[in-house]
């Protein structure tokens, strides 16, 4: 168990450093990502608004992780729920795919962690908790 908890305490800041990106550069932190992103586009205040907004929230899966990583047995519904919403946000991805085409290559490396990683720590929990 100690081992996913330590991933789980090793990925946590990663995802509060993603929101710090968006709460500080807005669109442009998608930029980053290879979206192309016009001045215009990025200067518009209801699409800057929303990018920072769900950026930060996206802060949510750091602080839950690490919570769920101080006490495992206790918060594994938590922890559950949080792998599958960032599953299905893999999926939210692939809906854009089918429906806009492919994203620039880091966004699908991104998809590729959300449908990967998630079942993987989902699985390796299951098999800890069972051999527990």
């Amino acid at each position: 168990m100690r081992a996913l908890v330590l991933v789980l305490e090793v990925v946590a800041p990663v995802f509060l450093i993603v929101a710090a990106l968006h709460l500080l550069l807005g669109l442009n932190a998608d930029a980053l990502l290879g979206a192309k992103v016009s001045a215009e586009v990025a200067a518009e205040p209801s699409l800057d608004s929303q990018n920072r907004f769900y950026g930060v929230a996206f802060a949510l899966y750091g602080v839950v992780l690490y919570i769920c990583a101080t006490d495992l047995r206790r918060f594994e519904p938590i922890f559950k729920a949080a792998m599958w919403v960032f599953f299905l946000g893999g999926i939210a991805r692939l809906v854009s795919c089918a429906i806009y085409g492919a994203p620039a290559l880091p966004v699908i490396a991104l998809t590729v962690i959300e449908l990967v990683v998630s079942p993987i720590l989902l699985a390796w929990h299951a098999r800890i908790k069972n051999n527990a």
